[in-house]
């Protein structure tokens, strides 16, 4: 039986506050604000720098695993300054709590919820054409594992 589901149905959601501890209970213990009119949720995760050593006597790189990097991710949306969670976003990126570390929660058709914490490092909008939807896009950087629980 497979395990794949659709985009279908994802919510985003966002809290201010950092955890008390990285675990289920203290991400849970937060109180979260649902993104709303969210379009696309990109990719994120972890990749690992790529470090070399090049001994001489061996004529080949040898390579390791370096520093893990939990990525980036955008978010596009129909912008709606009057939607709470826009406006969290917005101020992430250039006000009030620009400098602030928010915690995230990405609930999944399926039930898995994934929560992380990461700076929101831009807010920016996109008017488009006639026959479009002004929008809006937001990039997160994360800083910490990801937690995936399980439904």
């Amino acid at each position: 039986m497979s395990e794949a589901y659709t985009s279908l149905g994802t919510e985003l959601a966002v809290s201010t506050s950092a955890p008390a501890t990285y675990d289920k209970a203290g991400y849970e213990a937060l109180t979260f604000t649902d993104v709303g009119e969210i379009t696309s949720v990109g990719e994120f995760g972890p990749t690992a720098a790529v470090v070399t050593h090049d001994p001489l006597a061996l004529g080949y790189t040898v390579k390791r695993k370096g520093q893990i990097n939990y990525g980036s991710l955008t978010l596009q949306m129909a912008r709606d300054i009057t939607d709470a969670g826009q406006v969290i976003l917005k101020a992430g990126a250039d006000g009030a709590t620009k400098y602030t570390v928010h915690t995230w929660r990405v609930t999944h058709q399926s039930g898995l919820v994934q929560y992380f914490t990461g700076m929101v490092f831009g807010y920016t909008t996109n008017v488009g054409g006639s026959n479009q939807i002004v929008g809006a896009s937001t990039t997160i950087e994360l800083d910490r594992p990801i937690l995936d629980v399980a439904p």
